[in-house]
């Protein structure tokens, strides 16, 4: 029932945002052990029941991005869907899996840091673009500053990098390759 209480709130603060500006970020704790899906998912993927608590995030996520919809905001909301890490890979089943990379959480493998992302923004972020540029969570604050038209401070040193021009399509060479 965890992510169905996120989700709620999620959307009651976005029908309370009115016209302002906003800013909401919803880390959701499902996948991570304990693995417990909702009633509603259990059993229901392919999967097991990681894959039951991904079906439920995602419909989260359906939810979230439908109430943008409903509201009008969604052609000026950037939405961002990633993860921090890849699978934990001691849990077995229950940790979901990096596919074809080597490692998972706590390493330095490529199966343990490299992570898809998912931006959405109708109207700026051309559909269906892909970029396989450098970039990393450590970037979305400067990223977010930069679209909302503010400016870091000069201290103290933030270590991420303005990843607008990926986003936007204007580049496809990573700050940090620069």
């Amino acid at each position: 029932r965890i992510v169905e209480r996120y989700t709620d709130a999620a959307r009651e603060f976005l029908r309370g945002a009115g016209d302002k500006p906003f800013f909401l970020y919803l880390a959701h704790t499902a996948v991570h052990t304990p693995i417990r899906p909702g009633a509603a998912f259990a059993g229901k993927s392919a999967n097991g029941r990681f894959g039951d608590w991904v079906e439920e995030v995602d419909w989260s996520t359906g939810r979230i991005i439908d109430t943008l919809r409903e509201l009008g905001l969604d052609s000026r909301t950037l939405v961002i869907f990633t993860s921090d890490n890849g699978p934990w890979l001691i849990k077995g089943t229950d940790a979901g899996s990096a596919g074809p990379l080597r490692g998972g959480k706590g390493s330095t493998w490529e199966g343990g840091v490299r992570e898809p992302t998912i931006a959405l923004w109708p109207g700026t972020i051309a559909p269906g673009s892909v970029c396989d540029a450098v970039a990393g969570t450590i970037d979305l604050l400067p990223t977010a500053v930069a679209l909302a038209g503010g400016t870091l401070p000069d201290g103290p040193v933030i270590d991420g990098r303005d990843i607008s021009p990926l986003l936007l399509g204007k580049t496809t060479q990573s700050p940090r390759e620069t």
